[in-house]
């Protein structure tokens, strides 16, 4: 039973983790808010304050039907749905989808123009830094 409840709150604590929005430590981006993050991975917006993002970064599986249903309301299939639409129409590009933490960790300090999203704060020294938490 003891260990049940060891799963359980497992279970409980991953399902309900805070987003950290991370860029390159010399990225200029300024303060952000939750809308800016909703109109960058919708493609609605690529300028924040005076920096250009060239380079949004998705995740995969649970972490990202989590992220969207935060930030944009939406479920998966609708996201899903959307992009398609908009690259049916040939005027955008889905974000680039990303499956580990420290692959998106290596092209954000690749590129100081590069946005993505985390589950857990970036490691010290990774070249890398939250811009913004959003808690769940």
């Amino acid at each position: 039973m003891k260990y049940v409840c060891l799963l359980i709150l497992l279970i409980s604590q991953s399902a309900y983790a805070d987003f950290f929005i991370v860029v390159n430590q010399e990225s200029k981006v300024p303060s952000l808010k939750i809308e800016d993050i909703t109109d960058l991975y919708l493609g609605r917006k690529k300028v924040l304050g005076s920096v250009y993002i060239d380079q949004v970064l998705d995740r995969t599986g649970e972490e990202r039907a989590r992220f969207f249903a935060k930030v944009a309301q939406m479920r998966i299939s609708q996201v899903n749905a959307y992009w398609a639409r908009l690259k049916f129409s040939g005027s955008m590009r889905a974000p680039e989808r990303i499956s580990s933490t420290q692959v998106l960790i290596n092209k954000l300090r690749q590129n100081p123009q590069a946005i993505g999203y985390m589950v857990e704060p970036p490691p010290i020294d990774s070249g890398v830094k939250v811009a913004l938490k959003i808690d769940e």
